[in-house]
This record gives structure tokens, sequence and C-alpha cells, in this order.
């Protein structure tokens, strides 16, 4: 069990008490969310590529303002919270508009970061970025956040091609054929 499971963002916490006071009813086949206070659809903004919500809870005498993905707040207000901090709702498409909840799936974020960016890209961002090009158009170009972008070219993400690598492997029979080369490895592994 991970230090992250059986733990919730409080965004999704407010999101859940925004529908369970019924200020908010999700419409999940058209992807919106219907506001009781202001008899309309909540309004979104585009934030790298996503529609997301601002909005404003008070509980226990306080007023609390944040913003969260409209597909997030969809997924919570239909499927429930999810139970770790590393449970992310993916769009299944790919379109980031495209927030019906039968396109949506809740994986985990290393499920989820892989699939925007290959090595391959990373490497042409650090060539471009190296020949002039800003963070924030890169990002724009390859669908990916500013802070992504950031991270590739500190190369905090995508130090080494995917071949190079450390993967674990469970099956005894695998560890001893890779290390096969050095017999001081193959008698502790046996």
């Amino acid at each position: 069990m991970s230090k992250t499971d059986n733990l919730i963002r409080a965004t999704d916490f407010a999101i859940f008490l925004k529908g369970a006071r019924g200020e908010w009813i999700p419409y999940p086949e058209s992807g919106k969310i219907y506001s009781t206070v202001t008899q309309d659809f909540v309004q979104t903004a585009d934030t790298n590529g996503y529609q997301t919500i601002a909005f404003t809870l008070t509980h226990g005498g306080r007023c609390y303002r944040s913003r969260v993905s409209l597909h997030r707040a969809l997924w919570v207000l239909c499927r429930g919270i999810p139970l770790s901090l590393k449970a992310e709702v993916d769009h299944i498409d790919g379109n980031r508009a495209n927030n019906v909840i039968g396109n949506l799936r809740l994986i985990s974020n290393a499920e989820n970061v892989p699939h925007k960016l290959t090595f391959e890209a990373a490497e042409e961002i650090r060539r471009r970025h190296a020949e002039g090009e800003s963070q924030t158009g890169l990002a724009k170009e390859f669908g990916v956040s500013r802070s992504s972008v950031r991270k590739v070219l500190r190369r905090e993400t995508f130090r080494s091609p995917p071949e190079k690598m450390p993967v674990w492997r469970s099956s005894n029979a695998v560890q001893r054929r890779n290390l096969a080369g050095d017999s001081r490895l193959l008698s502790r592994a046996a």
C-alpha cells in the first residue's frame, strides 16, 4: 500500500460537498455540470487545453476558493472520490474537450504521464528550446503543461532512452539470465 492510498484531494471533497448539497448536478452524457445556485451550467475556462471550473465553497463559516478540471469534477460527482492522491482522470480518446463520462477513466499518474510524451519528443523539446523556442510555445505544440516542459529541460523526466531505464523483474529465471555475466551476482540470486 502506498503512502498516498486512502487519501483524497481537498478539491475532490469540495466537489463531493457541492453535489451532496444539491448545488451541482452532473449531466454525464453531455459532459456538463448544472449549478442550482446560478440556474445555469457552470462556466469553464481553458487551462492548458482542459476545461476548468473556478468555484467557492462555504463551510464552517469560512469561504474557500479553488479551481478544478471539469472532467475530474464530473468523475467525482458521477463515480465518487478516488481513494489515492495519485489517481488521475484520463480522457480515453485524448480529446480534452470531450468530457462525456463514458470517455473518462481513472488511472494512476504513472499510467497517464508516459503516453503524453515520448523520449524522442523530449529530445526534440530540448533541441528546440536550445535554439530559442519558448517553453510556453513548446508546451502548446506538444500538448503538455509548461511545468512538464520545464521538467524535461531540467532532465527531471526523460533522462535516458527507455531501453536504458531500469526494469524490475519478478521471475528468478529472468534474473539469472540477466546476471549470467557476473558469477558473484548469480550465486547471490540463487
